[in-house]
């Protein structure tokens, strides 16, 4: 969406710049709530910063961002469910949707990663489930980082959904997961399952929170910390401290199955 129209690039100056990025700054979701964060609009303004600079030294022209300073960018806060919420949510969903949603709550998927995921990289032989490419914006690509491309381990219940879909699905079929013959797309599950069904359970959540409910519910089945920051694709377990710090507690069982069974004896009665 063009912002400075036909300005020419040596007539922009700090003050547009700054107006602009209070314009983003102030912009509001359907729920009240600030659209962009710091590092969005960052990321939004640095392509803008980077064009300035270069065509400045080209073309000789003053570049007018010299005192253009990017927003402090914020840590966001997790706030992930318990296992009762967890629960609540999966009673609540719609129960097409259900297994879609026990996968990110299992694994800790991030969204461009469970809408790329094929049914190639699901080992069934192995019970594994390959994280190889990322979907974004409706392009399919390779994932961004060494870490990022892993393997996640199937625990029985994840071993029965992907069972299940796939006999549900046709044999020709892709994606694991799609809506009307197309993979999933992150605006569909956000306006058309997650908030839906966060209104109906009386639960207030963003959609990344499957990720960190699933880290926070590993760490309180004492999963081993190096298995849990592998499981995410993290680089290491700095991270993994840095951002459930208050969730840490001590971690030394069987890679995987305590997890399971916590999940297991707290989630999977059926709805009734």
């Amino acid at each position: 969406m063009p912002k400075f129209g036909n300005t020419l690039i040596s007539e922009i100056n700090l003050a547009q710049v700054d107006y602009f990025r209070e314009d983003l700054m102030t912009e509001q979701d359907q729920y009240g709530q600030r659209k962009l964060s710091n590092r969005r609009i960052n990321g939004i303004l640095w392509p803008l910063v980077a064009i300035l600079s270069l065509a400045a030294e080209e073309h000789q022209f003053t570049y007018p961002l010299r005192r253009y300073k990017a927003l402090k960018e914020e840590r966001a806060d997790s706030h992930p469910m318990t296992i009762v919420e967890v629960q609540k949510f999966l009673d609540t969903v719609e129960i097409e949707w259900r297994d879609y949603f026990i996968v990110r709550f299992w694994t800790g998927m991030r969204s461009c990663e469970i809408h790329g995921l094929q049914w190639e990289h699901i080992d069934f032989d192995h019970r594994l489930i390959r994280i190889r490419q990322n979907l974004v914006n409706g392009e399919l690509g390779d994932v961004k980082t060494p870490k990022s491309r892993r393997d996640l381990r199937m625990c029985d219940t994840l071993f029965d959904v992907f069972t299940r879909l796939k006999e549900r699905q046709r044999c020709d079929a892709k994606f694991v997961f799609t809506h009307q013959g197309k993979p999933l797309d992150t605006h569909f599950v956000s306006t058309k399952l997650w908030y839906p069904t966060l209104k109906k359970a009386n639960l207030i959540r963003r959609p990344y929170e499957t990720r960190h409910t699933a880290a926070v519910l590993h760490i309180a089945a004492h999963e081993n910390q190096l298995y849990i920051s592998q499981m995410l694709g993290h680089s290491d377990t700095k991270l993994l401290f840095n951002v459930y710090a208050p969730y840490v507690a001590n971690a030394s069982r069987q890679d995987g199955l305590a997890f399971s069974k916590l999940m297991r004896e707290g989630c999977m009665a059926q709805p009734a």
